[in-house]
């Protein structure tokens, strides 16, 4: 399996103790992800997880980490620096979780230049509520036009304010993590039909309880983007593989969206 959320140096798990959790789990390769964000000045993870840091766990193991460069389009001359991640054989940009709109044209630009090098770009959309104080990439509404305008670039969504819109009722649904039946009319689900550049991550509680609150959808969901959407974890724990194994999908799709999705985006020996 592959498992295209990973963090080091995140709930106390650095490199050698992530790879021991991917082996009880069964998962061959994880989607190394940093996350720089000089733009708010008041984080602190981004001073552990960064792009250097996630290059001396790849080259401590190369076989079982894909190394993905974290990019703040604020930084200093941040295309340079992508072209250098690039050089030194980084595969992805991601996790790109800034306090930017997400159509921001600075952030498009370097949109494109992961397209540019094939890249895949992996982003977080959060909105304000209880537990996060800020907003991050606001908003997926706003996203319809980079992927109109970005035909060339892959993108793979993830958070709380990209899965609350597989429901149509999501501007009236109480923040965090809304519960209860999904309604029709969702936005994600409109632009999943109309803009095959765009995947899902399921990791982390957002992508779980996007497809576990309401059992009927989730699994007609996981059945008809079997092709879209990839298995993450973004915590050190099971219960997303369990969840997966618990409701029985067909072997193909479960080999989809555990495996054969991440390798169509990032191919790897």
């Amino acid at each position: 399996m592959i498992d295209v959320h990973m963090h080091i140096h995140w709930f106390g798990y650095g490199p050698t103790k992530a790879v021991r959790h991917m082996d009880k789990l069964g998962v061959a390769r994880s989607w190394l992800l940093g996350w720089e964000s000089i733009g708010t000045g008041r984080e602190e993870v981004h001073n552990t997880m960064t792009n250097r840091r996630t290059y001396t766990a790849w080259k401590k193991f190369p076989d079982r980490f894909i190394p993905f460069c974290s990019m703040d389009p604020l930084s200093r001359d941040p295309e340079r620096q992508m072209r250098k991640w690039h050089e030194l054989g980084f595969r992805g940009l991601g996790e790109q979780k800034l306090r930017l709109r997400v159509d921001n044209p600075d952030s498009v630009a370097l949109y494109r230049l992961a397209g540019e090098f094939g890249w895949p770009v992996l982003f977080h959309i959060d909105y304000w509520h209880p537990g996060v104080q800020f907003w991050y990439n606001h908003d997926l509404k706003a996203f319809e036009a980079v992927l109109r305008d970005c035909p060339e670039v892959t993108f793979v969504g993830h958070g709380p304010g990209f899965w609350r819109h597989v429901s149509g009722d999501a501007d009236k649904a109480p923040p965090g993590y809304p519960k209860g039946p999904v309604t029709a009319g969702g936005l994600l689900i409109r632009l999943l039909d109309g803009y095959p550049n765009l995947y899902c991550d399921l990791s982390a509680h957002s992508g779980l309880n996007a497809i576990s609150r309401d059992l009927e959808f989730g699994t007609r969901f996981l059945l008809k983007y079997s092709r879209r959407v990839m298995y993450g974890t973004d915590m050190f724990t099971s219960e997303h593989i369990e969840y997966l194994r618990s409701i029985e999908l067909p072997k193909k799709v479960f080999d989809a969206i555990t495996r054969k999705n991440a390798l169509g985006l990032v191919p790897v020996d």
